[in-house]
């Protein structure tokens, strides 16, 4: 005999076509939240390269902005500073042993400059300037000045010298400089004449009778 029963439901655990997967719904999250990652991570990249683009902008202004002007310091005071030769003589009521020398000084340009010292050209000399150290002269302007020499020690002298030269001590708003200024024509005669007048009394020329040895 054949019958007809009820129709029973799938057996347990089975999967039907219409049942849900198991994995469907922590793929479902994944997909909303790799989705919000991606929305994050394109708002990152946007905020950092607006980030590039401002430092990009700023330092593209700072190359091309126009750097300041360096203000002229002006020139050396050894490149204004000129010093001629006048004469030389004994100076008057003198200790033994000196001699006055006449020197004119111009500062043709640029901004004031100092005399600090004057040096002259051997060991054996003292040098002494008037009116005294320090002495400014401003541009433009000349001043006679006179170097009282004295002799300390003969030995190692030159009496007849070539070419002696003044070492100067400079300054101005620049820089300070010590510059040699050699002199030609009448100031080695006259420092000759001096130096035989004192070490080697009674040579040519000479006229006193004071040795230093």
């Amino acid at each position: 005999m054949s019958g007809i029963g009820p129709v029973e439901g799938p057996a347990t655990g089975t999967t039907t076509a219409d049942s849900p997967r198991p994995g469907g719904y922590w793929a479902g999250r994944w997909e909303v939240r790799r989705a919000a990652l991606s929305d994050r991570g394109r708002r990152t990249v946007m905020a950092a390269t607006a980030a590039l683009c401002i430092i990009a902008v700023i330092a593209l202004g700072h190359a091309m902005r126009t750097p300041e002007p360096v203000p002229d310091p002006g020139p050396w005071p050894a490149q204004v500073t000129y010093i001629a030769y006048e004469s030389g003589h004994p100076p008057p009521m003198s200790p033994a042993g000196s001699g006055v020398f006449r020197f004119t000084v111009t500062v043709r340009e640029g901004t004031a400059v100092t005399i600090l010292g004057v040096t002259p050209s051997f060991e054996g000399l003292s040098a002494e300037i008037a009116p005294s150290a320090p002495l400014t002269l401003k541009q433009g302007t000349t001043r006679h000045i006179t170097i009282k020499m004295t002799v300390r020690k003969c030995a190692g002298l030159p009496l007849d010298v070539d070419l002696p030269f003044l070492d100067v001590t400079l300054r101005n708003t620049r820089a300070i400089q010590n510059q040699s200024f050699i002199f030609g024509g009448g100031y080695p005669r006259d420092l000759s004449a001096f130096l035989h007048r004192i070490c080697r009394p009674g040579s040519a020329g000479g006229t006193s009778t004071t040795s230093i040895p």
